[in-house]
């Protein structure tokens, strides 16, 4: 078959399957496009759907995150400590997710599915559940103090989002040809230079998604402070629910949504970096 006939059979494909696009491009219109667009508007205007409120466009909002005392007493610190949180939460996710993902590869096909079972399996139950049960567990263990809130917010998060760190990595090792590894003995590399010259090398575009879909929702939750601290520590989402509660803080919200937003862009940019075909996305 011709290159002719190849570009034909594919216009034909393209047509018979661009209705099925449709579904997709509405869903995304309402509710990532018109989302964002509300937040847009709300952050440069001072509407806030209460029922006095006037309209005009002004940029007090902007003024007030960037510049008021509020803002650095409050809103920084609480950005700077959510980084930092969940820079921990990532880094330990890499340490315990890369070695499993490689172990996974080794493993026979029944062992393998048992262990992906135990990785999917909790991610369907409720997380408010997953979340109250590891406060539990730190109440049974006496650590229910203030002192041991962020090392008990960062154990409950790895736990929770170890999963995204793992399923991308393994996704790379395991399309690794063994012929390659091999190869690499038979030029004289021991165990530890196979891994770190050879494989560590080809896994980095999983490394890298597995880094951006843990470090993200870490960076974004809410309901792990609320329920481990209880309300004590203070993380940048917990700020971003706290203005959408009600009226009257949506326009500085939507502020603080759309700062999150670009780090959200920001990571899946770096994923298409690395991943041009998508495969390691979960």
């Amino acid at each position: 078959m011709n290159d002719v006939a190849l570009a034909k059979r594919a216009n034909r494909k393209l047509k018979t399957t661009k209705p099925f696009i449709i579904p997709y491009l509405v869903w995304i219109a309402i509710f990532l496009v018109l989302p964002s667009l509300i937040l847009i508007f709300l952050a440069l205007t001072s509407y806030d759907f209460s029922p006095n409120a006037e309209f005009s466009f002004t940029i007090e909002n902007w003024k007030y995150v960037f510049g008021s005392e509020y803002a650095s007493n409050v809103f920084w610190p609480a950005v700077i400590r959510s980084v930092l949180i969940s820079l921990c939460v990532t880094l330990l996710c890499l340490i315990i997710g890369y070695p499993v993902a490689l172990f996974m590869t080794k493993m026979n096909r029944i062992a393998r599915g048992i262990l992906m079972a135990f990785l999917i399996l909790p991610l369907w139950c409720n997380q408010v559940l997953r979340i109250v049960s590891w406060r539990t567990i730190f109440e049974i263990l006496n650590l229910n103090y203030n002192e041991f809130y962020i090392m008990n917010i960062i154990i409950s998060m790895t736990a929770m989002y170890l999963p995204f760190m793992i399923l991308p990595i393994y996704t790379v090792l395991e399309k690794i040809d063994n012929k390659v590894i091999e190869a690499s003995y038979d030029l004289g590399c021991s165990n530890a230079q196979s891994l770190f010259r050879v494989v560590l090398p080809m896994s980095l575009g999983g490394i890298v998604s597995g880094i951006i879909m843990t470090f993200l929702p870490s960076l974004t939750t809410f309901e792990v402070s609320d329920a481990i601290s209880y309300n004590t520590v203070i993380l940048v989402g917990n700020m971003i629910y706290s203005r959408f509660q009600g009226t009257g803080g949506y326009n500085v919200g939507s502020i603080f949504s759309l700062l999150v937003v670009m780090f959200t862009i920001v990571g899946f940019v770096l994923i298409l970096k690395v991943d041009k075909e998508g495969e390691t996305l979960i």
